[in-house]
Order: structure tokens, then C-alpha cells, then sequence
């Protein structure tokens, strides 16, 4: 058996309906630790639960002897402004976690924690402020440092409800060079940065601004091509961009990746309150196809990567748990597998990919409350 450790965050220390996006009737309690098996795709709890507010973002440093969780904290449920944490574990060999450090980040909302590409700098949203922060790593001890960089974004967007006000949701350093791109869901922009690696500064770069009303939530990077793929929640569409190393995203497609006779309004899963209410997508292994997350809808749309352009063309489509609303998916280490946090279903959903059309086979389904991510190493 090809045996791995899988972590899964959720939100927790709410009453059900405190918080407006989660549907999910339990709580959780903190990070719940699993035996992933890379053979069947099944998993097997430990039995451990690593105590934490609303882990909902799960990172595991490049290394892969470090996860850094965030703390999704807002007003909610009564936390004053200017008060968000991160939090590092060192991976025990049996899959146990052990606590390093906490660190305030400077804000609430902490959708997304990432590390640059040096894996020495972590990059955190801070939602309902409106900024991002960045915060230094040591990748020998797994200590987090003091917030170096902290800019608040300006500006709104034409969804009355979601985009008021700016709201960072996604941030990621890019893979070949020091820009950061941070997607505020509430602008319709990505924001871009220039990070200096000696002092963790952030210098502004320009913001590439998407259609109207899209609100971008997370962006994935081609393998082996200048390409990215940025996920936009409002809108249920990607955004395909090249990528220039000084200028950085370059729009050249957009595709729908919703049902063309769906539309989410008004629909009792609809907790996002936009005509469509998109999540995470992510590529396959050998970026062959790309996958996206159509919550109310609930599925995964399934798109087949061009090879010489990286533009997306509609490949198929797979059903997720009834009520759903996933949040957060990844692969396995093998690759073979895709691992989705199904939050108001109470569960993790596990699919085998086929290598060759990328459809989406559900093989296992394991009960884990409010889950919101999941990290396997």
C-alpha cells in the first residue's frame, strides 16, 4: 500500500447559521488527520484532531516537513478588526502535528496562505480588510516571522453584496520570478507585486483587470508553459493568461464553466448570493486537463488543456455530494487522484482521474465536519 497522511481543515466555532457562506449544520473542531492510500484512494482516520480555529487554508511548505494553517476569523462571530493568525506544525513521521508557532498576520479573513517560490516568505489575504500581509519562514526551524509588508487595496465591484469593498481571497507568488498576484474578488483585479526576498517588501506592479462582475478568487499555474489559470468565483468562469515576466498576466481567454441553461439565483445552496458562486480549480498532474469547482451546481467541470496554447476546451463533468458547496481541492502525491472538501456535505470526496479524458470517478467518501481543505503529503 502507497500510504500517505491527508489534513483536513474546517471551519469551526460557529453556531450553524452564524456564518452566511457555510451550510454545514456541524462544526468542526480544528485539523483532522487521515491515512490516505494512493492504491484505492481511500482514507482511514487517525483518531488525531490538532485544535485550531478555522484552519481553513491548509499549506505544506515545499519541503514537505511543514504545514502552516490559517485562521479564517471575521466579524461574524464578534473578532475586531486587525486580528488573523497563522499557525505552523512540524509533520511528525506517524502524521502527527506539532505546533511551532502562532502569528498574527495584521487581519481577518485569511482565505489563503501561500509561499513564494524561495519558500521563505508566506503571502496571506486578509478578506474582509482588503489587503494582503507577508510574513517570513524558516524553512529549518518552521518559525513565523513579524508581517514585513501589509497593502490595503482600494476600489469595489458592480455585485452590490460581494463586491463593496475590496476582498483579497487568493494570493500566489508566481513560479518563475518574484511577482505575486493577489486576486481581490471585490475589484475585479488581479493585483500584481514585485517581492524583494532580502527584506519581504512588496513593491506594486501594475492590476490587470478582469470583466465586470467576475470576482477572481485563485489562480493555478501551467507546469511547463508561461500560462495561468485564473479561477473567478462570481461569474463561474476562468480566466487563461500568458504570463510576461515584467508585465505579468496577460488575458486571452475566458470560458464559462457552468451548465449554459444553469444559473444559481435564487437556488437554497446558493449561500454566495451571486448568479453563480465558483470555488477552486486546480490542473492535473501533467497539466493535461484543469478542474473547477461549480458549487449550488454542485460538480466539477472538467476542461482539457491545449498543448501548444494552454487555452481550455469543455472536456466532461462530474456530480459532487448532494449540497455539497465544496471549497478546496487538490492531488494526491500520486497524482492519480483528486481530493475535494465537499464543506456542506460533511465530507471529503475522493476521485480517481483517468489519465486520458480526465473524467472524475468517485471511489471513496470519508465524513469530516465542515471541511473546507485538505492537504496530503
Amino acid at each position: 500500500m502507497a500510504q500517505h497522511f491527508a489534513f483536513v481543515g474546517c471551519y469551526s466555532g460557529f453556531v450553524p447559521g452564524q456564518l452566511g457562506w457555510v451550510g454545514s449544520q456541524q462544526p468542526g473542531d480544528g485539523i483532522l488527520a487521515f491515512v490516505f492510500n494512493s492504491d484505492d484512494g481511500s482514507l482511514a482516520p487517525t483518531g488525531r484532531v490538532t485544535k485550531q480555529d478555522s484552519p481553513t487554508w491548509l499549506e505544506i511548505h515545499p519541503n514537505g516537513r511543514f504545514l502552516v494553517a490559517t485562521h479564517e476569523l471575521s466579524h461574524h462571530t464578534g473578532v475586531s478588526a486587525g486580528v488573523g493568525f497563522l499557525t505552523s506544525y512540524r509533520i511528525q513521521p506517524d502524521g502527527a502535528l506539532e505546533r511551532v508557532c502562532t502569528q498574527s498576520t495584521g487581519g481577518r479573513g485569511n482565505t489563503c496562505a501561500t509561499f513564494d517560490r524561495t519558500g521563505r516568505y508566506l503571502l496571506v489575504t486578509r478578506y474582509w480588510e482588503g489587503g494582503i500581509s507577508v510574513l517570513p519562514f524558516d524553512p529549518d526551524t518552521g518559525s513565523i516571522g513579524e508581517v514585513t509588508a501589509a497593502p490595503n487595496h482600494t476600489g469595489a465591484g458592480p455585485h452590490p453584496l460581494r463586491q463593496s469593498a475590496p476582498h483579497p481571497h487568493g494570493i500566489h507568488g508566481d513560479p518563475c520570478t518574484d511577482l505575486v498576484y493577489a486576486m481581490d474578488l471585490g475589484t475585479d483585479k488581479v493585483h500584481q507585486y514585485l517581492l524583494d526576498t532580502a527584506t519581504g517588501t512588496l513593491t506594486p506592479r501594475g492590476q490587470v483587470a478582469l470583466t465586470q462582475g467576475c470576482g477572481p478568487r485563485g489562480i493555478n499555474f501551467h507546469r511547463s508553459r508561461r500560462v495561468a489559470y485564473v479561477n473567478c468565483e462570481l461569474d463561474g468562469t476562468v480566466a487563461v493568461c500568458a504570463i510576461d515576466d515584467d508585465k505579468g498576466l496577460v488575458p486571452l481567454q475566458t470560458v464559462r464553466c457552468y451548465p449554459e441553461d444553469f444559473t444559481g439565483r435564487g437556488h437554497p445552496d446558493n449561500l454566495g448570493r451571486a448568479d453563480f458562486w465558483g470555488a477552486e480549480g486546480c490542473l492535473s498532474a501533467d497539466a493535461s486537463h484543469y478542474f473547477y469547482i461549480c458549487r449550488v451546481h454542485q460538480s466539477v467541470a472538467v476542461f482539457a488543456v491545449g498543448p501548444d496554447d494552454g487555452k481550455l476546451t469543455f472536456s466532461c463533468r462530474c456530480a459532487l455530494a448532494a449540497h455539497s458547496n465544496a471549497r478546496n481541492l487538490t492531488l494526491d502525491p500520486s497524482g492519480r487522484y483528486l481530493l475535494v472538501a465537499s464543506q456542506d456535505a460533511d465530507c471529503v470526496e475522493c476521485f480517481r482521474i483517468d489519465a486520458g479524458s480526465g473524467a472524475l470517478e468517485r471511489v471513496h467518501a470519508q465524513h469530516a465536519p465542515c471541511a473546507a481543505d485538505v492537504a496530503v503529503i
